[in-house]
Order: structure tokens, then sequence, then C-alpha cells
């Protein structure tokens, strides 16, 4: 009888704790059908690092932009490895979304991604890819060609960049999905099995709570930052495949459309898009390039609406500019709505905090020159065993006040 009755006290605890879970909102804002822009900008939200079946992913450019579209992306990046093969991904308007092409090649140990502004190359072979990227790594400032240059999940384990960082370097992928997961795992495999079997439940839930501060990428951006300005990214190195890489026996695990979901690229234009398609990707990749784009943790709630600027007088300096330094200069940023839970607005100069926020709209006098970028951070309350954290929810690209 007593065992019986331990029996159905667990049953019935687990019972309650999935029911729980199962109605769990990470969402920390609350939802609109379409929140508005911040006055003087146009919020576009896209993805970057996508993998098909060209290359590594399990999914055809078709299918992965149906995923894009269903996961209501306005623009997409398809940057498949090391494809010689001549295919070519359908690039243009499918519908509303923006399909774009770009190329991630082997380098040495490491990964690189090529988002080429004006044209793109023919090459045969990945010793031909590698030779050119070799050059455009050399060059840097008005000398180097019109390509933006990422260093792909700098801190992977096995991918690491060794040596000094090249002038032709345009940036870094701050946040990597793969990266984070991977390091998940490496940190606590309990953990992440836990994650794996709540997933059915909820998998919003069994996601974000693997997800930790990529702070060895973000020491790396501030140092970079510092001596030139480094373009910051978030890569979600969607390949919906679990398992092996190149073999036949693999999961379709986490969908296109769930890894679309929880991380993304928003670039902040000063002119809305005007759906032909040349022109409007010379203007999204004006402003990745530029660093004129914020990373956001989607999965925590749209931050559409969300503005970080300085504002000099009566002009005003958007991520990733450079101005000249003068006395009252002002970074503003601007939180669209109040989360349900704490929150902060944290301003960082030359990789060290200044100042915490706790307000929707926040002013902060510039004393002097510096590399700038503000975070915004929630505190929200997870299930047990996780219970409550800080989790940065927004990540701007910095200024360079000179």
């Amino acid at each position: 009888m007593r065992k019986v009755l331990i029996a159905s006290i667990i049953f019935f605890f687990f019972f309650v704790y999935w029911l729980v879970l199962s109605q769990l909102q990470v969402s920390v804002v609350p939802e609109e059908l379409e929140p508005a822009n911040h006055a003087g900008f146009f919020d576009y939200r896209g993805v970057t690092n996508v993998h098909t079946t060209r290359g590594i992913g399990s999914g055809t450019p078709q299918e992965v932009i149906k995923a894009a579209q269903e996961a209501g992306l306005d623009y997409l990046f398809i940057t498949d490895l090391n494809v010689f093969d001549g295919s070519k991904v359908p690039e243009g308007y499918n519908r509303q979304l923006l399909v774009m092409a770009g190329d991630e090649f082997s380098y040495l140990e490491s990964r690189l991604i090529t988002y080429d502004r004006l044209r793109r190359r023919s090459m045969e072979s990945l010793g031909q890819a590698q030779v050119l990227l070799a050059d455009l790594l050399s060059q840097s400032g008005s000398d180097a060609e019109p390509d933006l240059l990422i260093l792909a999940h700098p801190s992977k384990q096995g991918f690491s960049w060794s040596g000094p960082y090249p002038s032709g370097l345009d940036g870094i992928e701050v946040i990597n999905l793969k990266s984070v997961w991977q390091k998940a795992w490496m940190n606590s495999k309990i953990s992440f099995f836990w994650s794996a079997l709540v997933y059915p439940f909820n998998p919003q839930f069994a996601l974000l709570r693997l997800y930790e501060e990529p702070q060895e990428e973000l020491n790396l951006w501030d140092q970079l930052s510092i001596t030139r300005p480094t373009v910051g990214m978030a890569g979600a190195e969607a390949t919906a495949r679990t398992g092996s890489t190149f073999g036949r026996f693999y999961f379709r695990f986490p969908s296109y459309q769930r890894s679309f979901s929880l991380l993304s690229n928003h670039v902040l234009l000063r002119s809305e898009l005007t759906g032909e398609a040349e022109g409007d990707r010379r203007k999204i990749l004006s402003a990745l390039a530029s660093g004129q784009f914020y990373m956001s943790l989607d999965i925590l709630g749209n931050p559409k609406g969300f503005a970080a600027y300085i504002q000099d007088g009566e002009k005003i300096i958007p991520m990733g500019g450079k101005v000249k330094w003068s006395p009252g200069m002002k970074l503003i940023t601007h939180i669209p709505r109040k989360p349900r839970v704490p929150f902060e607005t944290k301003f960082f100069k030359d990789g060290q905090e200044l100042m915490a926020s706790n307000s929707l709209d926040t002013e902060y006098e510039l004393h002097g020159k510096g590399v700038y970028r503000v975070i915004v951070r929630v505190f929200p309350t997870l299930t047990l065993p996780d219970g409550q954290r800080w989790m940065t929810w927004i990540y701007s690209n910095p200024f360079y006040v000179e």
C-alpha cells in the first residue's frame, strides 16, 4: 500500500510539473500583432549562417525559405559551407522575405563567412577560395575589396582562431547557437539531457534554459573594437540536423523554424525597404557592414521598436557610427514595451560597465572618447530546477567616439 501511495505522489508531482511547464510563457513582453518602429528607424529582422542540402543542412533551399517565412523573418542569408558545384540559391524576394546568399569557407582551423556586398565571385575549389580569403584578410579600410568577412563561432571547440586577428576581418559572431549548445553540453550533460526531456512539453523553455552569456566572445569583441571597428553578429548556424554531419543517420532537430525564432539580427534603417530586390539587398548589406543593427534573443520577446543612438545636437548617429566627441553628446536608448519581469539597460565603454538603468528611456551623457555599446537584460522566472537568473535580451553594436 505504501509503495502505491509513494508512486501515486510521484506521478501526481510530475503530472503537475509537466502541466505547469507546458503552460510556461518564456516571453517577457506583451505580444502585439505588429509592434511599431521607433520614430526615425525601420526595424527589419533577419537570420544569418544558415545551411541547406547544398552543404551540411538537412533542408532544401525551398524548405529553408518556407521555414523563414513561417518564422516571420524579413531577410535570410543562406551561407552553405564549401560549395563549388555551381548550384545557386534562389535569391530575391519570396513573398515578403528577401533571400540572399553568402558563402562559408573552411580557413585554417576556423570558418569564415563572406557577404559580398557588390558582386559574387566564381570559385572552383577550396584552395582558390582560401587564396582569395588570405588576400582579403590582409587588406583593411578603403583599400579592401567590398566584402563583409565574419569569423564564425570564434570560440567553438575545434574551430578557434590562432594568432593575431588580421586587419581585413570585419567582424565576429558574438553569438552562435551551435556554439552555445556545445558549451551547454560540455558544462553539464545532466542539464542538457534535462532539456531534451522537457523539450516535447515546452520547446522554447528547453532551448532557452541552455543559453549562457557568450562572455568569451564578448570580451574578444570588446578587445577588437578598441583597436578598429568590429561588427558583432548573431549566427543561427541552422542545419536542422543533429547527429552525424555527413552521414545518413541524423535527427532534423531543432527545426529551421525553431532556430529562426530564437535569435536574429535586427537592422535599423533610416528609410524603408522598397520591394526592389537588388536595392534592398544593398541596404541590408550596407547596414550589416557598418554595424547598424542589434542582436536579439527573440525567444524572450519581440524587441521591435528598440533603438539606441547618439544624439549630437540635431545629428543622430546610429549604431556602428563614428563621431568626434563634443560636450553634451548623449547616448540614448529606448525599450518599446515594459517587460513583465525586472529589467535593466547597461552601458559599456571599452568593455567596462558605466551604469545601469531601470527606465524604458535612458539618456547617458558621454564624457569622452571611447567605444560604447549597450545591452538590455531581463530577469525571468523559470521552473525548477532553474529558478531566476539574468539573461541578456538585446545586444547593440558599438558606437565609435573619436
